[in-house]
């Protein structure tokens, strides 16, 4: 048997069990002789609200996934840890699906690159997100999930439709020069949504500039309640 867990949960906005609920499944399914799997594509990013190392998280699983593009920006890629009976037999089945291709030295460069870049920013970009998602919370219909980031990534939710918070966006970008988002999903007829994910570029606006984008933002719809 296998148990599969994916940390941060990203269609449920990011979010991630407590440490402790983590630590009793991991010992519930070596007691019942269970393979755990982490799922840790964003794993580097939850850290620093665990307050955890990697070596730590790690421990509590059999075998563990790491992504080098999703956090880390780097071309494509991942690595696959675990002991190596497993790693070793990994191989085998990577090679009868496919996976192997001619050259893997520019996916290696890049992921060896752009995991020293930005490793130690991970606090960073946690703190960035709770910023963020308290200026969203602070405006007229809008929540993310979680309310409080639990890592780099979470999501926003507008209780409007999805063409009129397109069209305000579009002005908020014209008029500030901050773009919040490449894309709006319709969740229902009033009521759409964004993934939103922190990196090198947040620390790049401005304070009061983000202060005060959010001040207009916040105007706009509550114009549309009027």
């Amino acid at each position: 048997m296998l148990l599969l867990l994916e940390l941060p949960q990203r269609e449920i906005g990011g979010q991630l069990p407590d440490y402790e609920t983590l630590e009793a499944i991991s010992r519930y399914c070596r007691e019942k002789g269970i393979k755990l799997h982490l799922d840790g594509a964003r794993l580097y990013e939850v850290l620093p609200y665990y307050g955890k190392t990697s070596a730590e998280i790690c421990d509590l699983f059999d075998s563990v996934y790491i992504s080098f593009y999703k956090g880390f920006g780097g071309i494509a890629g991942a690595i696959l840890a675990g002991d190596e009976a497993f790693t070793e037999e990994s191989k085998v089945w990577k090679r009868r699906h496919g996976g192997d291709l001619i050259s893997l030295y520019p996916y290696i460069i890049s992921a060896d690159y752009y995991f020293d870049q930005r490793v130690d920013k991970m606090d960073q970009y946690y703190e960035g997100a709770k910023e963020l998602a308290a200026h969203f919370n602070g405006c007229e219909g809008i929540r993310t999930l979680p309310e409080t980031p639990v890592s780099n990534m979470f999501h926003v939710f507008f209780h409007y439709p999805q063409k009129l918070i397109e069209a305000i966006l579009i002005e908020m970008y014209e008029e500030t020069g901050i773009g919040l988002t490449g894309y709006v999903k319709e969740v229902s007829e009033n009521e759409c949504a964004f993934e939103a994910s922190i990196g090198d570029q947040y620390k790049n606006v401005p304070k009061k500039e983000l202060k005060n984008m959010f001040t207009l933002l916040n105007e706009k719809l509550q114009k549309q309640n009027t």
